[in-house]
């Protein structure tokens, strides 16, 4: 009867252990890919910023090209 029971409660044990190590491993690879993704947020972020400050920096020089102040055209 004992050698029954160790068969029984043995597949269990096996199956707790390898449920256990899964989430340990889940964790660890979420804690990486939340880091790779708020390190792609991030760069993300600047490269927009910078690329509508240049964008504003063209319109700007552009516009201004072409639309002289009063205070500045020749007389």
């Amino acid at each position: 009867m004992i050698d029954r029971m160790d068969w029984l409660t043995t597949p269990p044990l096996i199956v707790g252990l390898i449920g256990n190590l899964s989430i340990l491993a889940l964790e660890a690879l979420a804690e990486q890919l939340l880091t790779i993704f708020l390190a792609v947020l991030v760069t993300v972020s600047v490269s927009i910023l910078a690329a509508s400050a240049l964008v504003w920096l063209w319109i700007r020089r552009t516009v201004g090209a072409h639309h002289v102040a009063p205070s500045l055209a020749p007389h």
